[in-house]
């Protein structure tokens, strides 16, 4: 898969944002994160990946409903979820799950598409289904949603950054959080999470 100038930015960007030496990327295998580096990398996904990807110490082939179990008593400094929340039924599972896999003071990296994005909502304002309705995603998620989803499941917002403007030929990295096509959250672990009854 080729992969363009947006998704290479995105990337970038996540990987400027991670901190500790033990990582885990879930949902890596169709844009493995060729820019993290200098730790031990963990990939997790539901297939293996097709492409040749030298600086993955370990991959993991596994379903994320299954991941608390399957990674039992193992930790982690940062957890990456980039473009996988929008496809789960239930996000807020997942996210609870990471919690146990997460060192205290641990880092939680999500990216994921923003509805106000340009130029997703345009095609929203004309409900037109041609474009950005793609059959795998079930939700997407407005940013103040984004915090109510980390904070309900054990995390604490420590930054938003946007990574642009998606144009079919050359992404505008300079725009607004609300207005960006993908939005990278960055969290941090709390004591506490919330049990919905």
């Amino acid at each position: 898969m080729k992969i363009n100038e947006y998704e290479n930015r995105r990337l970038k960007l996540i990987a400027d944002e991670i901190k500790g030496n033990k990582i885990l990327d879930i949902g890596y295998a169709s844009i493995p994160n060729s820019y993290i580096s200098d730790c031990y990398l963990t990939g997790y996904d539901l297939e293996f990946s097709k492409q040749k990807i030298s600086n993955y110490n370990e991959t993991i082939q596994g379903d994320v409903k299954l991941i608390k179990k399957k990674l039992k008593n193992r930790n982690f400094d940062t957890i990456i979820c980039g473009e996988l929340i929008e496809h789960l039924e239930n996000p807020y599972h997942l996210l609870r799950d990471l919690h146990h896999l997460l060192k205290k003071d641990g880092r939680l990296i999500i990216s994921t598409p923003n509805p106000f994005g340009f130029p997703v909502f345009i095609f929203e304002l004309f409900r037109n289904k041609k474009y950005y309705y793609n059959k795998s995603h079930k939700y997407y998620f407005l940013p103040r949603w984004v915090n109510r989803l980390l904070e309900d499941t054990g995390y604490r917002i420590c930054n938003l950054i946007p990574v642009g403007f998606w144009l079919p030929y050359k992404p505008i990295p300079v725009c607004p959080k609300s207005f960006s096509y993908q939005i990278i959250y960055i969290s941090e672990k709390k004591d506490e999470i919330k049990i919905s009854k």
